[in-house]
């Protein structure tokens, strides 16, 4: 049977739970509910803000580093020109010196030839027998070469005392010459020294601009790190190149010598050998390679060529072989070693000096692990050098590998004296 009270009590509990208070209660949840999204979505509009903020912030430190890295690779140039010009500046004052010293024996021997052709002129005269007014040729003279070259012209010299006066004229010509080319060599050293000031100048500025866009960085705690070839640094690379240099002809003047004495002694073997000597055996020596060698095994990571500057360079002046810490490298050409230890951005590198068919070459072996010559040592094709890495400027392990023809030069900015290496593999 229906129940009638049991029906209304539920139905008032149910209005009780539905209607009564929750129209008031509902409204209260969806203001809490409107206030979190609105605070959800303010969150995540400062928080892309702040995104956007520190996505700006990092693209514009990356563009002070670039603009950095720019600078560095300009600075490096003029660096390596100041580096230059000093260099040429000692070689021209060397020869300075040489020429002062030259002009002096030759004005010694003069002086010497001078006193033997008065006495040969005073015989000559004392003899007689001759057409010549001498005192019109003697006052009528501007000096004493002036009298030289008049009697010469007059054909008064005897035939045995004409190789005296030759020797004077040909010393005097080669005083002459020596005295023009002292004073050319002057006139350049003054101008390579202006040069020098203007360089040197410009040196001095970019350094100043540098150090102020570092400060930059730093105050707002970003780190930056560049490693420069320092100008003395430089120096001292072109100085040990010259002696590096030298030490290879050297060796080849050695080397050339020993392969005459060989070919002698050879020679001599055979001609023992065909008169019925017997000869040991001479052992042929192995084969060299091409005239240069791939320095080391791996993947060609980039070329040689122009480069975007935001690794500090505009000029990719060799080109790279990609592969693990540790694999071996080798001298790509007999040589006789520059440099081999820490260097501004090349790390750990070597640089070998080479001389074929009377043409300087440098190689160049870059961002090495570990190196295992050292300067001065003359090292063979193909002889180990070291182990590849990732030191100084480099975001990997691989070797970077220049060739210059001619000593080394650098330039961040442009091939400089560099030939691409891959035309040699």
């Amino acid at each position: 049977m229906f129940n009638l009270k049991k029906f209304a009590a539920t139905v008032t509990l149910g209005a009780l739970l539905i209607g009564g208070t929750s129209p008031t209660y509902a409204a209260s949840l969806t203001e809490k509910q409107k206030k979190v999204q609105e605070q959800q979505k303010k969150n995540s509009s400062e928080q892309s803000r702040a995104n956007a903020s520190i996505k700006s912030r990092e693209q514009a430190i990356s563009k002070e580093q670039q603009e950095i890295n720019k600078l560095d690779a300009e600075l490096q140039d003029v660096i390596n020109d100041v580096a230059q010009k000093k260099a040429e500046i000692r070689a021209t004052e060397e020869k300075i010196k040489q020429l002062q010293a030259q002009i002096k024996k030759y004005e010694a021997k003069m002086k010497a030839q001078e006193d033997l052709m008065k006495e040969r002129m005073a015989t000559m005269q004392k003899n007689g027998g001759s057409s010549v007014n001498w005192a019109e040729f003697i006052f009528g003279s501007k000096n004493f070469s002036d009298l030289i070259t008049r009697m010469i012209t007059a054909g008064t010299i005897q035939e045995n005392d004409k190789q005296i006066f030759d020797e004077y004229q040909a010393t005097k010509d080669k005083l002459a010459k020596a005295q023009a080319e002292l004073k050319s060599e002057r006139d350049s050293l003054v101008k390579q020294k202006e040069v020098l000031e203007q360089r040197q100048k410009e040196l001095d500025k970019k350094m100043k601009e540098r150090a102020a866009k570092i400060k930059k960085l730093e105050a707002e705690k970003v780190k930056f790190e560049s490693k420069l070839m320092s100008l003395q640094e430089m120096e001292s690379t072109l100085k040990a190149q010259e002696k590096a240099i030298q030490a290879e002809i050297e060796a080849q003047r050695r080397a050339e010598e020993e392969a005459r004495r060989a070919a002698a002694a050879k020679k001599q073997q055979s001609a023992n050998s065909s008169s019925g000597t017997a000869t040991a055996p001479v052992a042929s020596k192995p084969s060299s390679g091409g005239m240069f060698q791939l320095p080391a095994n791996g993947r060609r990571s980039q070329g040689w060529g122009h480069a975007s500057g935001a690794h500090g360079y505009s000029f990719h002046n060799g080109f790279d072989i990609a592969g693990p810490v540790g694999t071996p490298i080798y001298a790509s050409q007999t040589g006789t070693v520059i440099r081999a230890g820490w260097g501004g951005a090349y790390g750990n590198h070597v640089m070998i000096a080479h001389v074929i068919n009377g043409q300087v070459w440098t190689t160049v072996y870059a961002h090495m692990s570990s190196v295992s010559v050292s300067a001065g040592q003359r090292v063979s094709q193909g002889q180990n050098i070291g182990k590849m890495g990732s030191t100084g400027n480099s975001t990997g392990s691989h070797l970077h590998f220049e060739i210059h023809k001619g000593g080394y030069s650098y330039s961040a900015t442009s091939a400089g004296n560099t030939v691409n290496p891959s035309s040699f593999f």
